[in-house]
């Protein structure tokens, strides 16, 4: 639960700030009027328009300026069929520009803010789930990046279809109580702007932001990719212990088990009588060559580290002292006969 909640505020986090991202693209592509008096002379507009080039330049220069409040007027003098004219003269122009600006400005301003809210849930989740940061971190971004898709896709689906019905509903959503965007045809802003050049800039603006998170979203999988790599390599001590490799004693063990019988007998008998009989096993590991001695005292004594299940096996009836006394005599005398 605690992970799914940290994921959902990353995820929110991200979307905030892939808002704000695609907000300061449209700001940087606006402000780039080289571009739009390229896309001036691609449409010819100053030749349909009657006017230079370089007066189509300074008048969207001005509207840039206004928009970004550089400016307090749209006022701009050109020349058309060779007088001198104001650019802007229609009262529409001037109020719709106004509405723009406010807007525009409210924009700047709630990037600004976006860019804090989106800190503040990414380390809400991070907080919440510290452990698997980057991996939720990941996987929130994924999960804002296809909701933003999902709506880029459908806009984009819609305005390939029909852009003036999509652009109608743009204006109408972003200026629901005014009606001053519709310019009529002889003003001479809708005439430098036509459709087909806000088509142009969508679609510039579209893909710019489509490489942007593309490029993110590759990232992203990159590092998720070699966390859960680093993860896999991860070392079981349990399963190092199982792979390292044994001795032949040890492999024997493992086929064969422990000598009950031996474990038996260890478990029963003095202390005194078990260090014999250790000692008497090590002479005899030393007298076939055992290669470690480390190893063949561990081997000997791994029957009594076996689990009690394994030792519980085999049922013995208990020694007492004076019999293992008695057995040990007769094992001595039997040697000494040999």
């Amino acid at each position: 639960m605690r992970k799914t909640i940290a994921i959902t505020f990353l995820a929110f986090g991200f979307l905030v700030l892939i808002l704000v991202a695609a907000f300061t693209v449209v700001q940087l592509n606006v402000s780039e009027t080289g571009w739009f008096e390229q896309e001036f002379s691609k449409l010819s507009l100053a030749d349909r328009m009657g006017m230079t080039l370089g007066d189509l330049g300074a008048s969207i220069r001005t509207l840039v300026n206004y928009m970004n409040g550089q400016t307090e007027t749209i006022d701009v003098l050109v020349t058309v069929d060779g007088n001198q004219v104001r650019m802007f003269d229609l009262d529409i122009e001037i109020t719709h520009m106004r509405e723009v600006r406010d807007l525009w400005q409210w924009f700047i301003g709630a990037r600004n803010v976006g860019v804090l809210l989106a800190i503040v849930l990414c380390l809400a989740g991070v907080v919440l789930d510290g452990k698997d940061a980057v991996r939720n971190a990941c996987l929130g971004y994924f999960w804002a990046l296809g909701l933003f898709l999902v709506v880029v896709a459908f806009a984009g689906t819609w305005a390939a279809i029909s852009f003036d019905s999509f652009w109608t509903f743009f204006h109408r959503l972003i200026f629901p109580n005014s009606e001053n965007w519709l310019l009529p045809a002889e003003s001479r802003m809708i005439q430098m702007l036509p459709s087909q050049l806000f088509r142009d800039l969508v679609m510039r603006m579209g893909g710019r932001m489509l490489l942007i998170f593309l490029l993110l979203a590759g990232a992203a999988a990159a590092v998720l990719a070699l966390h859960r790599r680093k993860q896999q390599q991860v070392v079981d001590p349990w399963a190092a212990r199982a792979d390292k490799a044994k001795t032949p004693e040890e492999d024997l063990a493992a086929v064969q088990g422990p000598d009950l019988l031996e474990v038996h007998k260890k478990a029963n008998m003095t202390v005194s009588a078990r260090r014999k009989l250790n000692e008497k096993l090590k002479k005899e590991k030393q007298a076939i060559g055992t290669p470690d001695e480390a190893v063949a005292a561990e081997f000997r004594d791994a029957a009594l580290d076996a689990p009690v299940e394994s030792r519980q096996r085999i049922e013995f009836a208990p020694i007492d002292e004076a019999s293992a006394r008695q057995a040990e005599e007769k094992d001595d005398d039997y040697d000494e006969l040999l």
